[in-house]
């Protein structure tokens, strides 16, 4: 596979960023002024070598994912995935540690040994928050269910059980194995209509074609429903949309489809746009258009609208969309996280209500980057729709 100028340069800051890291973990824990014969050397190489083996697994895996190559690739990549992790947690403690001995310093200048155990609880929270969230990470997605009352929803609907995915993204680190695991839980509870809210793949179909291959066999009463998440135009976009639809899916661009129960005048909709980074891909030819999506909706029938970026909800909200479901914030994944990405999103985890208007953003079932989860652990959402007491 090609790699395009973004995936490049993409991949261009994130060696920067995690070689100035790995720098900073260096020269702020790890280089005492003693070390036993050879240590040094090893730890900085060992760092170093963490440091490029995402950067190298990613360009690797995208290039020969499909040759004896393919698994080296991925271990590699996962490996600079848990030094990213390592990092992060690692930047916060530092930041933190040297904020609290400079304020000590002001009053009394810390002693060498209270610095070295500083640095040593620091070292041990981080080893203990990156086990906990890879952890929490690997034994996969949880399953939660939640009580909905729409309002409008006819009695007839009552009980109805949608269940909601995101965020999967299968590519280096995540494969065929997982999509297994996710459809077989899927198929379990036997819901009447899936919802898959986008980013399930971060690579191209010839690349995934396995791995994406058992949703072939997931089922729902009512089908599957899907609209892209911003990963899916980081590859060729308009070939996933296409393969979906022949594995199953119905793919909602920016439309509408109505569920009608049998014996009954009364109808359910679910409207889909695609992803808001649609429109900076012109290239695709698709874009993100929630008017379009709404146009000629009946405002007496529920509608369930399906965006993978909660960025909408205000434009939702002031269209009546009854519920509305989001994903791609991951719910911060890796607590701090979660206070820098609510600053770029409207909501960031859990219900919002706006009136009539209700919003759920999951935290996704699988993972991006770090294999960790902290504070948000990955969940399967199973909706019970309800009926307003009449």
């Amino acid at each position: 596979m090609r790699l395009s100028l973004g995936s490049l340069v993409f991949l261009s800051a994130s060696l920067a960023l995690m070689g100035l890291g790995t720098y900073l973990l260096y020269a702020r824990w790890l280089r005492p002024p003693i070390w036993p014969f050879g240590a040094k050397t090893t730890v900085r190489t060992l760092m170093w070598t963490l440091c490029l083996s995402a950067p190298l697994g990613q360009l690797l895996w995208h290039s020969f994912n499909q040759t004896w190559l393919g698994p080296i690739a991925s271990a590699l990549t996962w490996l600079g995935y848990v030094w990213l992790g390592v990092l992060f947690y690692a930047g916060c403690l530092i930041a933190l540690s040297s904020l609290l001995l400079w304020l000590l310093h002001l009053f009394c200048p810390p002693s060498l040994l209270l610095r070295q155990c500083v640095a040593a609880a620091c070292a041990l929270t981080t080893l203990s928050a990156c086990t906990y969230g890879a952890w929490v990470a690997a034994r996969g997605p949880r399953l939660v269910e939640h009580q909905v009352v729409l309002p409008k929803l006819p009695p007839a609907f009552d009980g109805f059980r949608l269940a909601v995915i995101s965020d999967i993204h299968l590519g280096p680190t995540r494969g065929r194995g997982f999509s297994e695991q996710v459809v077989a839980k899927l198929n379990a509870l036997d819901a009447d209509l899936v919802a898959v809210l986008g980013d399930l793949v971060d690579g191209s179909v010839e690349s995934l074609r396995e791995a994406v291959a058992p949703f072939k066999n997931l089922r729902a009463k009512y089908g599957v429903l899907f609209v892209t998440g911003n990963h899916e135009y980081f590859a060729d976009t308009v070939a996933w949309v296409e393969h979906l639809e022949g594995l199953g899916f119905r793919v909602l661009g920016n439309e509408r489809v109505e569920v009608a129960l049998p014996n009954t005048p009364h109808r359910l909709a679910f409207a889909g746009i695609h992803d808001l980074m649609a429109n900076r891909r012109p290239q695709t030819g698709l874009r993100s258009d929630l008017p379009a999506a709404l146009n000629g909706w009946d405002k007496n029938v529920p509608l369930v609208l399906l965006s993978h970026q909660p960025g909408p909800w205000k434009e939702a909200q002031a269209a009546g969309v009854d519920l509305m479901l989001s994903g791609h914030t991951h719910g911060g994944q890796m607590w701090p996280f979660r206070y820098v990405v609510q600053r770029a999103n409207p909501a960031v985890l859990g219900w919002y209500r706006e009136g009539a208007s209700q919003l759920y953003v999951t935290p996704g079932t699988g993972h991006w980057g770090p294999p960790m989860r902290v504070g948000a652990p990955p969940e399967i959402s199973l909706l019970h729709l309800r009926a307003a007491a009449r």
